[in-house]
């Protein structure tokens, strides 16, 4: 199961949280990778739907400049 998060650091740890031991399933940020990705691509397909500008903005603030949403599969 701990494997399976995407936050595993793979010693039953987690690299997402400061937690001494892995919560598994009891953990509310438990998410496997392929939610991950799904979570993104929704995450990518809003932020791809926003004017030019706040695109631009929000590169800025959160991504360093860069916009990987358009560059992702997930296109509008």
């Amino acid at each position: 199961m701990v494997d399976k998060c995407f936050g595993s650091n793979g010693k039953n740890g987690c690299n997402i949280l400061t937690v001494r031991k892995c919560q598994q399933d009891k953990c509310s940020f438990y998410k496997s990778t392929q939610e991950l990705e799904e979570d993104r691509k929704k995450a990518y397909l809003l932020l791809a739907a926003l004017p030019p500008d706040m695109q631009r903005y929000i590169s800025d603030k959160y991504y360093n400049g860069r916009m990987p949403w358009v560059k992702s599969n997930c296109a509008v």
